[in-house]
């Protein structure tokens, strides 16, 4: 299966494409989504979308602009997904594992995914066949280091964060809060496998990231995965993959499939 899609750049047109075969290998799509900057004819074609399940459960948030973005990445969930299975996006069921990861039910094409938000920035990531986890964080947002990762941060990673000050501190701290959160996310796991029992060096001659595990790590030590890192939209991203193959992040802009 393979598909083809336009998003606008300039005045050009930038085709993009995608498939099936392509996202079991060696390729993630990465789509994302500013949930503030939806019409109301989007926002209404989405709504048409969602369960009733999704639509009651979305009528329980207090908070209206959480709302509205959990109601924007539900949608986009569903929308996504259907270009891929071919389904229709209202007609998609979901399930979730023991510990609560939603996975597709009757997944022919083994599309795997994950999602991440805040209020500024939605972002899903696909792949066929292997576990992925994603996470996106705002750098800039204030948080208190030494007693979070003392805590829940591995000693090996608490003591190099105590030692750095100030801004050089507090971004490295989110390069390794958003590399832990989306490793947890692709192993099923989620955030009860414990943050301690892993943490990250970065190769800097290869530009890479290795995950080193602790004694009280819980799962496989030799299997392996994938890790990628950048800022997008003044945002901190991190993708995890299970693979050995090096991973090449295809970016996408989930308005083109509302307005298809």
């Amino acid at each position: 299966m393979f598909f083809v899609l336009y998003s606008k750049v300039g005045l050009s047109v930038q085709l993009i494409t995608s498939s099936l075969q392509q996202l079991s290998q060696d390729h993630i799509d990465l789509w994302t989504i500013d949930p503030t900057q939806l019409s109301e004819a989007s926002i209404q074609h989405l709504q048409a979308i969602l369960s009733t399940n999704e639509l009651n459960k979305l009528s329980q948030f207090k908070n209206k602009r959480a709302q509205h973005t959990a109601f924007v990445a539900r949608a986009l969930c569903r929308l996504v997904l259907a270009h891929y299975t071919q389904l229709a996006a209202s007609e998609l069921i979901f399930v979730r594992n023991q510990h609560g990861k939603p996975e597709l039910a009757n997944n022919q094409h083994k599309v795997r995914f994950n999602l991440s938000h805040n209020n500024d920035l939605i972002i899903l990531s696909v792949c066929v066949k292997d576990d992925i986890g994603c996470d996106i964080e705002n750098p800039s947002r204030k948080v208190n280091v030494e007693p979070l990762t003392r805590r829940y941060f591995s000693q090996q990673e608490h003591t190099e964060l105590c030692g750095l000050t100030n801004e050089i501190q507090t971004s490295r701290f989110f390069e390794m809060w958003t590399l832990k959160e989306a490793f947890v996310k692709a192993t099923g796991v989620g955030i009860s496998l414990g943050l301690d029992s892993f943490y990250f060096n970065k190769v800097s001659a290869e530009n890479a990231i290795k995950i080193i595990f602790n004694n009280n790590y819980t799962l496989d030590k030799n299997h392996s995965w994938q890790f990628h890192q950048q800022q997008l939209a003044n945002q901190l991203l991190a993708i995890c993959r299970s693979s050995e193959l090096k991973q090449k992040i295809n970016f996408l802009k989930a308005e083109q499939l509302i307005n298809s």
